[in-house]
């Protein structure tokens, strides 16, 4: 009994204690502040199994017509995180329109509860999540009407489940390109870590049908067993609040970036030629290579590439163009994007170095750092990406 309360109350423990250090945390931009409220989401209703395994079934009678709302509000709830760490930078009230399913359903759920009498209630329960033997032909109009919305939740779960994951990850792959043609370093910028999350939502909603099939009075006085869901659960919030409370750069920030980078455009365009001008040569092929030519003078000869925090911007406000042009150049020139195209500059550096033997006693840490690799971690993960080996492997190439 102590191991199934345990395992029972496990889920709750996590999202109360990320929702505690979310909010204690100096950084509550909005981002954070909304992780906080799906945590909250989360709790009530992991609340609610809870109240199952430890038997207060007259409380999960109630509170499972607020688990058909919250289970049916997360997977779009998280959608509209994703929205706000990459398009949003304030809350959009229109967006509430992805909680009418789960709200109308949950209503519904609630109507059938106060109109059913306490034996309608029992028969129910027992024949959902005890399944216990019966007909539905034999069972009141409402209790029917019960089990027609458990069927209703199952289908409206499943398309949410799919909409989300094409959705969230067309969001977050469109965000990370953004990002990948603005800085040459992405590292803690990027969200990639967001759409393995996604995916991770697809296997917890599997785990979830599976054990609604198996019914959960198959985990009840069950501990070891229990201890399967109730641990995976727990992982996935422990990893979805760990991916927020380290996700520094919001939407807001890489806002802030571009419009730094406009009012410094800005304030040199008395001496530029104009937009127009631009855009009437944009397509222009030798206007192309002629800025192709001018980016690999300033960015190796100058070896801008060791900046860490090397933006695009710079290199706009370098050539007096704006940074759109200088994206195209590199997309249609070098055929790449702006971080991969100064990382393959770090990368030949980097051999260079450790190529040379007067630089032979360099610490792989110091390459990193000379070659412009914000840490070593990046330096190991950027160079197995280039040249799939690691540099341990390249130097003993040498």
């Amino acid at each position: 009994m102590l191991l199934q309360s345990f395992f029972s109350l496990m889920p709750m423990f996590a999202c109360l204690f990320w929702a505690v250090l979310l909010l204690l945390d100096k950084q509550r931009n909005l981002p954070r502040k909304y992780l906080v409220f799906f945590l909250f989401i989360s709790f009530v209703n992991y609340l609610t199994h809870a109240s199952f395994f430890l038997f207060e079934h007259k409380l999960f009678a109630f509170l499972d017509n607020i688990w058909v709302f919250t289970s049916l509000a997360l997977y779009p709830l998280y959608y509209y995180y994703i929205h706000l760490l990459t398009r949003d930078e304030k809350i959009d009230w229109k967006w509430l329109w992805i909680l009418i399913p789960a709200f109308l359903l949950s209503l519904f759920s609630f109507v059938l509860y106060f109109l059913m009498s306490e034996n309608e209630l029992r028969y129910f329960i027992n024949y959902m999540y005890h399944h216990e033997e019966g007909s539905i032909y034999n069972f009141s109009t409402l209790v029917n009407l019960q089990i027609l919305r458990t069927k209703v939740f199952k289908g409206i779960f499943i398309i949410q489940v799919v909409l989300v994951v094409v959705y969230g990850f067309r969001l977050l792959t469109n965000y990370n390109k953004q990002l990948a043609e603005f800085y040459s370093n992405v590292e803690e910028r990027d969200l990639t870590q967001f759409k393995h999350l996604l995916f991770a939502f697809l296997f917890a909603s599997g785990v979830s049908i599976i054990s609604s099939l198996m019914g959960k009075d198959f985990f009840i006085n069950k501990g070891h067993l229990l201890a399967i869901p109730s641990i995976f659960h727990t992982t996935f919030i422990y990893w979805i609040a760990f991916a927020g409370f380290n996700q520094h750069l919001t939407i807001s920030d890489f806002q802030k970036d571009i419009e730094e980078y406009r009012l410094q455009k800005k304030q040199l365009t008395k001496a530029l030629r104009t937009e127009q001008q631009t855009e009437e040569n944009e397509h222009s092929e030798e206007r192309y290579d002629n800025i192709a030519k001018l980016l690999e003078n300033i960015v190796v000869g100058e070896k801008l590439f060791t900046n860490p925090d090397l933006r695009i911007s710079d290199l706009a406000l370098r050539l007096n163009t704006n940074r759109s042009y200088i994206s195209r150049t590199v997309n249609e020139t070098m055929h790449t994007d702006f971080c991969s195209w100064v990382n393959n500059y770090r990368i030949n550096h980097a051999k260079e170095l450790m190529s040379n033997s007067e630089q032979s006693n360099l610490s792989l840490e110091k390459i990193a750092e000379d070659s412009g690799f914000a840490n070593l971690t990046t330096f190991y993960r950027v160079f197995k990406k280039h040249t799939k080996q690691t540099p341990g492997e390249y130097l003993k190439t040498l």
